[in-house]
C-alpha cells in the first residue's frame, strides 16, 4: 500500500535536501554568532577518562586533536531535522596548511553499511528486491555455497543487513597505494589479491548475530547483479543523486582529481599510505565509502525524515523496518539501535586503517551528529565530540549508558 504513495512523492525530500546543502555554510555562519551552544560545543570537550569527575578540565577541539594526534575532523550537528552547524577543524595533511572544511572527504569505514542498507531498501521500495527471499534467487555472478547451515534457513537480505545471516569475515584490511585490488568475486572466494579466506556460512541464518563485512559484500554483488550497474553507479542513482550528495563516492582507489581529500595518518599523527596519501577499500558496501560532513548529514536527515513523514527518501513503513531490531540482533536493517521514545537512537561507527567516523540520529527530536576524522585514534575524538554535543545541546540520548550492545 505504501509503494504507490511513496513513488508519487519521492522527489519532494531530495529537492529540499539539495537546497539545504547549498545553504549549510550561511546557516552555520549566522548561528555561530548568535547561538552560545556552538561555542560550548567547541570548547566543552572532556577527556573520556575524566567524565563525571569534579576536577575534569574542559578543552577545545584543537586541543583534543593535538592530544590524540589526529590532524583533523569534519563535523555536522543536526537539530529538528536540519543542519545547524557544519565545519572542519585542523588540517587534511599534518604539517601542512591544508584546512579541512565541511566538504572535505574522508574514508568512513563501516558507516558505508548504512548507505548500502539505504540503497537496498530503495530497491525494495520500488519492488525490485524482497528482504525475505533467498538471496541466491537474485545472485547471478556468485552463489552462497550450500552447506549444512543453509538447509534449515536460507540467507536473506534481512539477515545480511542485520548481521544474522551466519557469514564469517568480520572486516577487511585496507590496501596500500602499491597493492593490486581484488574484485568483489575474489573477495568472496578469498582469492589473491584478497587478504582473507573465503566468505562462508558458519551458523544457521537467523540463529544469532555475528558482525560480518563478508555478508555485506554478498549484498554488494547482489545489487550489481539485479541492477546491471556497477556498485558505484547504483549508489549514485539510488542514494547520492536523490540526496544531492555530490562529494560522495565508492570509487576505490579514490582519484586525486576528486580533490579536498583528508589524508591518512597513523596513531602518532604521521602521514601514511604514501606516496598517494590514502588507502583503497575495494569492499565498497562494507567499508569503501568516501564522503564529507555535509553529505553524510544530508543522508542522516533523510533517514530521520523517512521515519517521521510519508514523503521521505524511504517509505515510512520501510524506514520503520530499518529502525527496528531484527530478532537476535543489535541491528535493524543496517543501523545499530538503542533506547526508546525520547532516547531512541540509530548509530554506526566506522574504522578503516587511518580513519574513524561516526553517524548518529535521534528520530524523536530530529537531532543528530556526524563526525569524520583522518587519524587512527580518531575514535577518541568522535567520542569526546559526541559527548560535548550532548552537553551543549541538551540531548536526551546519553553517550554514557546509551549505546551498549545488548545481551541477546
Amino acid at each position: 500500500m505504501y509503494k504507490k504513495k511513496w513513488l508519487r512523492n519521492k522527489t519532494i525530500l531530495p529537492l529540499t535536501l539539495m537546497l539545504t546543502l547549498t545553504s549549510y555554510q550561511s546557516i552555520a555562519d549566522s548561528i555561530a554568532s548568535s547561538d552560545p551552544r556552538i561555542k560550548a560545543f567547541e570548547t566543552g570537550l572532556v577527556d573520556r577518562m575524566m567524565r563525571g569527575k569534579q576536577d575534569a578540565k574542559f578543552w577545545s577541539i584543537a586541543e583534543r586533536l593535538a592530544a590524540h594526534e589526529v590532524p583533523g575532523v569534519g563535523v555536522a550537528i543536526i537539530e529538528k531535522g536540519k543542519v545547524i552547524w557544519s565545519k572542519g577543524y585542523g588540517t587534511r595533511l599534518n604539517g601542512k596548511d591544508m584546512p579541512i572544511n565541511s566538504q572535505t572527504v574522508f574514508s568512513v569505514g563501516s558507516v558505508s553499511k548504512m548507505v548500502n542498507a539505504a540503497l537496498i531498501l530503495r530497491l525494495v521500495a520500488e519492488g525490485t528486491l524482497d528482504l525475505d527471499k533467498d538471496v541466491n534467487h537474485y545472485l547471478k555472478s556468485w552463489k552462497v555455497p550450500a552447506n549444512g547451515y543453509s538447509k534449515k534457513n536460507k540467507v536473506t537480505l534481512r539477515t545480511i543487513l542485520s548481521h544474522t545471516a551466519g557469514f564469517n569475515q568480520h572486516g577487511f584490511r585496507d590496501f596500500q597505494p602499491h597493492e593490486k585490488l581484488p574484485t568483489a568475486i575474489e573477495t568472496l572466494n578469498g582469492l589473491s589479491p584478497a587478504k582473507h579466506s573465503a566468505v562462508r556460512l558458519m551458523f544457521v541464518p537467523g540463529q544469532e548475530m555475528d558482525y560480518s563485512g563478508g555478508g555485506i559484500t554478498v549484498s554488494q554483488v547482489l545489487v550489481e547483479d539485479v541492477t546491471g550497474l556497477s556498485y558505484q553507479q547504483a549508489a549514485q542513482k539510488y542514494v547520492f543523486e536523490p540526496l544531492g550528495m555530490t562529494r560522495s563516492t565508492f570509487a576505490n582507489p579514490l582519484p586525486a582529481s576528486h580533490g579536498n581529500i583528508a589524508r591518512a595518518h597513523d596513531e602518532e599523527g604521521k602521514p601514511s599510505a604514501l606516496p598517494r596519501g590514502w588507502e583503497s577499500i575495494p569492499e565498497m558496501a562494507a567499508s569503501g565509502l568516501w564522503t564529507c560532513a555535509d553529505d553524510l548529514a544530508a543522508f542522516n536527515i533523510a533517514l530521520i525524515n523517512s521515519i517521521n513523514t510519508d514523503s521521505g527518501f524511504l517509505p515510512k513503513a520501510i524506514a520503520g523496518d530499518m529502525m527496528t531490531r531484527v530478532t537476535n540482533s543489535w541491528h535493524g536493517l543496517g543501523p545499530r539501535l538503542n533506547g526508546k521514545g525520547k532516547t531512541r537512537v540509530f548509530h554506526h561507527g566506522g574504522a578503516n586503517e587511518s580513519y574513524r567516523a561516526w553517524i548518529e540520529g535521534h528520530p524523536n527530536s530530529g537531532s543528530g551528529i556526524v563526525v569524520l576524522t583522518n587519524g587512527s585514534d580518531g575514535h577518541w575524538i568522535y567520542s569526546e565530540l559526541r559527548k560535548s554535543a550532548e552537553d551543549a545541546f541538551g540531548w536526551a540520548v546519553k553517550s554514557d549508558g546509551g549505546f551498549e550492545e545488548p545481551v541477546l
